[in-house]
Protein backbone atom coordinates (compact mmCIF):
# COMPACT_ATOMS: atom_id res chain seq x y z
CA UNK A 1 0.00 0.00 0.00
CA UNK A 2 1.05 3.13 -0.90
CA UNK A 3 0.96 6.55 0.83
CA UNK A 4 0.52 9.69 -0.20
CA UNK A 5 0.40 12.94 1.42
CA UNK A 6 -2.97 14.57 2.44
CA UNK A 7 -2.33 17.44 -0.25
CA UNK A 8 -1.79 14.76 -2.82
CA UNK A 9 -4.18 12.85 -2.56
CA UNK A 10 -6.67 15.68 -2.19
CA UNK A 11 -5.45 16.62 -5.56
CA UNK A 12 -5.94 13.25 -7.06
CA UNK A 13 -9.23 13.15 -5.91
CA UNK A 14 -10.62 16.72 -6.92
CA UNK A 15 -11.59 15.69 -10.15
CA UNK A 16 -15.09 14.46 -10.51
CA UNK A 17 -13.61 11.53 -13.12
CA UNK A 18 -11.15 10.39 -11.11
CA UNK A 19 -13.46 9.73 -8.17
CA UNK A 20 -16.03 8.25 -10.25
CA UNK A 21 -13.22 5.70 -11.51
CA UNK A 22 -11.94 4.91 -8.09
CA UNK A 23 -15.86 4.54 -6.62
CA UNK A 24 -16.16 2.51 -9.64
CA UNK A 25 -13.07 -0.10 -9.22
CA UNK A 26 -14.14 -0.04 -5.10
CA UNK A 27 -16.99 -1.68 -5.83
CA UNK A 28 -16.36 -3.91 -8.55
CA UNK A 29 -16.23 -7.61 -7.14
CA UNK A 30 -12.53 -7.85 -9.36
CA UNK A 31 -11.40 -4.87 -9.07
CA UNK A 32 -11.31 -4.33 -12.43
CA UNK A 33 -12.72 -2.72 -15.64
CA UNK A 34 -11.59 -1.53 -18.95
CA UNK A 35 -11.52 1.87 -19.99
CA UNK A 36 -14.94 0.91 -22.42
CA UNK A 37 -17.07 0.23 -19.64
CA UNK A 38 -16.02 3.22 -17.61
CA UNK A 39 -16.80 5.41 -20.87
CA UNK A 40 -20.08 3.57 -21.31
CA UNK A 41 -20.81 4.06 -17.26
CA UNK A 42 -19.44 7.94 -17.58
CA UNK A 43 -21.73 8.33 -21.05
CA UNK A 44 -24.82 7.35 -19.21
CA UNK A 45 -24.49 9.62 -16.32
CA UNK A 46 -22.90 12.16 -17.95
CA UNK A 47 -25.64 14.86 -17.85
CA UNK A 48 -24.81 14.76 -14.08
CA UNK A 49 -21.90 16.58 -13.99
CA UNK A 50 -21.91 20.29 -12.83
CA UNK A 51 -19.85 21.43 -15.98
CA UNK A 52 -22.55 20.19 -18.22
CA UNK A 53 -22.40 16.87 -20.51
CA UNK A 54 -19.44 15.28 -21.25
CA UNK A 55 -18.08 15.01 -24.31
CA UNK A 56 -18.97 12.56 -26.87
CA UNK A 57 -17.72 8.72 -26.38
CA UNK A 58 -14.53 9.22 -28.37
CA UNK A 59 -13.27 12.43 -26.70
CA UNK A 60 -14.21 10.75 -23.13
CA UNK A 61 -11.71 7.82 -24.20
CA UNK A 62 -8.90 10.12 -24.63
CA UNK A 63 -9.83 11.86 -21.74
CA UNK A 64 -9.73 8.85 -19.24
CA UNK A 65 -6.77 7.20 -21.66
CA UNK A 66 -4.28 10.44 -21.72
CA UNK A 67 -5.55 12.43 -18.20
CA UNK A 68 -6.88 10.45 -15.61
CA UNK A 69 -5.71 6.89 -15.43
CA UNK A 70 -2.34 7.71 -16.28
CA UNK A 71 -2.68 10.12 -13.29
CA UNK A 72 -4.41 7.56 -10.73
CA UNK A 73 -1.59 5.42 -12.20
CA UNK A 74 1.11 7.94 -11.43
CA UNK A 75 0.01 7.69 -8.04
CA UNK A 76 -0.40 3.92 -7.74
CA UNK A 77 -3.87 3.68 -7.40
CA UNK A 78 -4.71 1.85 -10.25
CA UNK A 79 -2.56 -0.27 -12.71
CA UNK A 80 -3.25 0.79 -15.93
CA UNK A 81 -2.62 -1.25 -19.42
CA UNK A 82 -2.54 1.03 -22.22
CA UNK A 83 -2.92 -1.35 -25.00
CA UNK A 84 -5.62 -3.96 -23.71
CA UNK A 85 -7.82 -0.99 -21.96
CA UNK A 86 -7.56 -2.72 -18.35
CA UNK A 87 -7.72 -1.11 -15.52
CA UNK A 88 -7.34 -2.74 -11.96
CA UNK A 89 -7.60 -1.29 -9.02
CA UNK A 90 -5.24 -0.83 -5.93
CA UNK A 91 -6.80 -0.23 -2.76
CA UNK A 92 -4.88 2.83 -0.78
CA UNK A 93 -5.91 3.37 2.46
CA UNK A 94 -5.58 7.19 2.47
CA UNK A 95 -7.38 7.85 -0.54
CA UNK A 96 -10.24 5.72 0.74
CA UNK A 97 -10.14 7.78 3.85
CA UNK A 98 -10.09 10.81 1.89
CA UNK A 99 -13.12 9.93 -0.02
CA UNK A 100 -14.85 8.43 2.40
CA UNK A 101 -14.57 11.79 4.55
CA UNK A 102 -16.36 13.97 1.84
CA UNK A 103 -20.13 14.01 1.78
CA UNK A 104 -21.94 11.92 -0.48
CA UNK A 105 -22.66 14.64 -2.80
CA UNK A 106 -19.44 15.39 -3.68
CA UNK A 107 -17.81 12.12 -3.37
CA UNK A 108 -19.78 10.50 -5.83
CA UNK A 109 -21.59 12.18 -8.97
CA UNK A 110 -25.27 10.49 -8.92
CA UNK A 111 -25.02 7.35 -11.28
Amino acid sequence: MTTHSLDACLQLVADPHRRRIIHHLRHEATGTTTVDELVEQFHRSGSDFKDGPPQDRESLAIQLHHVHLPKLADHDVVEYEHRSGSVRYRPDEQVETVLDSLPEEVSLPNP
